[in-house]
């Protein structure tokens, strides 16, 4: 060992002294710098390459652009937006499409409402409206062990079919810490709090799929669904269609607690208590929580039952003009709410999946990749289901649709498959992010907890994310058929 390189002040009492090699040190410290460095030079020398044989040298650029965006967002070097915002600048840079078509990919319909999700999901967090919700949830549905772990895992599943599950996570995860911390639970050593943070995680993933509210996958793929005239698929159709899966993986999750997390506690009155001072100390409903409740409500009478004819984003943004107009917010109290990097990594993957489309790269390499080896349509089904929750262990559910969905739905017509079944089968699968901590922020926050060890979260989630895979597969070949959505 060489002498000490690096002292890290972490309280105001405790140093920590890094004994490691200096050479370790300092790779640990430019790995960044490093790995973007080596993707540069691949990118480079790629780039300088003549292109294959039925590509297009501008399809070849675009698909050495392509590798280079999916090895940044699976590593996350440089955050998810950044690598979009290289989209935007690079292709026309790159002569491959003019700059103003590029641009106008970014300013689509679904980066809007994802903008409008957002803004009325924060709207709820601000005003309080949704802790006095799960409070109330939690305070009148936890009496015991197993209920409290219940009610937290359902109301997570039921709010992240409104808002984004990402928000209702960070709204849960200061109760359940509350409820842990008033019961006195040992750190890394209790079966119940590691079965309150697992049901906080994956109630908000499972719940996240359930509407096009959960998350801004869903307005990704039907934004590259129709740019590609592939159809589409409706706000109302698309809750029609995953609503049966939802209630088995729902099943299938709350057994799993069940099973592998015993409670080691019968009484949880104290965390109870905790909460109802809580909740008194509330007060009465204020005018401003019961007229954001109000406009959510028509918000989503709107959504479910006007969008196909009013559009979803339109309905969204006049939903917060109305916030507005009705001084139910400022734009200081739901501005942290809105996730502008999200939004900006919508945009960039919109637009690169668009310049696949039209460049002919996205074909060529659904081509190479597919045909050959995968000859029919339920094969090539099974095999885009596998590859979406295999992706969305390492990389988020959204980088999965921008990465897989282009090649998928150029492949459709040759399996003579349905672009909206594709999308479903890309889209679904996306959402199994339970193994590891880095695929959502739900999972994040539990591990962070350090209630729950790294072996544990992949345990646990490899098996949820196989009963996942069972019921997509009962979803694909026996519910929708039978709903003739699918034959």
């Amino acid at each position: 060992m060489t002498p000490t390189h690096e002292i890290r002040q972490e309280d105001s009492n405790k140093v920590v002294f890094d004994r490691r090699p200096l050479w370790i040190v300092i790779f640990d410290r430019m790995r960044r710098g490093i790995v973007v460095a080596v993707l540069a030079v691949l990118f480079f020398v790629l780039l300088g390459r003549e292109a294959p044989e039925g590509l297009s040298p501008e399809g070849y650029k675009v698909l050495c652009l392509f590798f280079l965006c999916v090895c940044l967002w699976s590593s996350n070097v440089i955050p998810l937006s950044a690598t979009s915002l290289l989209v935007i600048g690079a292709v026309p840079l790159m002569g491959i499409m003019d700059a103003s078509q590029v641009y106008s990919f970014f300013g689509n319909k679904a980066v809007f409402f994802i903008l409008g999700a957002f803004v009325l999901s924060g709207s709820m967090i601000a005003c309080g409206l949704s802790g006095r919700m799960s409070l109330w949830v939690i305070e009148n549905w936890g009496h015991k062990p197993r209920t409290l772990m219940t009610s937290i895992y359902i109301f997570g599943a039921i709010s992240s079919c409104f808002m984004s599950e990402h928000a209702v996570a960070a709204m849960l995860f200061p109760i359940v810490t509350e409820i842990v911390s008033a019961l006195k639970l040992p750190q890394g050593k209790s079966a119940f709090a590691k079965s309150l943070y697992f049901a906080l995680a994956w109630g908000c993933i499972i719940g996240g799929a359930t509407t096009v509210l959960g998350g801004g996958r869903v307005p990704l793929a039907v934004e590259m669904l129709e740019k590609g005239n592939e159809g589409t698929i409706g706000i109302l159709q698309y809750t029609q269609l995953t609503f049966p899966m939802i209630v088995l993986l729902l099943v299938c999750g709350w057994g799993l607690l069940n099973l592998l997390y015993k409670p080691e506690i019968g009484d949880v009155a104290p965390a109870l208590q905790n909460l109802h001072a809580k909740s008194l100390a509330q007060g009465k409903v204020s005018y401003q929580e019961m007229g954001v409740g109000v406009v959510m409500g028509l918000t989503l009478i709107c959504w479910f039952g006007f969008g196909e004819q009013l559009g979803i984003a339109n309905i969204s943004i006049m939903a917060i003009v109305l916030l507005f107009v009705l001084n139910l917010i400022t734009w200081k109290t739901v501005e942290p709410h809105v996730n502008w990097a999200i939004i900006l990594m919508y945009g960039g993957a919109i637009a690169l999946g668009q310049v696949m489309a039209s460049s002919g790269a996205a074909l060529w390499l659904a081509q190479k990749v597919f045909q050959g080896s995968i000859a029919s349509p339920v094969a090539f089904l099974l095999t885009v289901a596998v590859l979406s929750t295999l992706f969305t262990t390492f990389m988020s559910n959204s980088a999965v649709i921008a990465i897989l969905l282009p090649p998928v739905l150029s492949l459709c017509p040759d399996y003579g498959i349905s672009g909206v079944v594709a999308a479903m089968t890309v889209i679904l699968p996306s959402n199994f992010a339970f193994i590891l901590p880095i695929a959502t922020p739900a999972s994040a926050l539990a591990f962070a907890s350090r209630q729950i060890s790294l072996r544990e979260m992949v345990f646990s989630g490899t098996l949820l994310s196989l009963l996942g895979m069972v019921c997509f597969l009962v979803l694909l070949f026996v519910i929708w058929p039978w709903m003739g959505f699918y034959q």
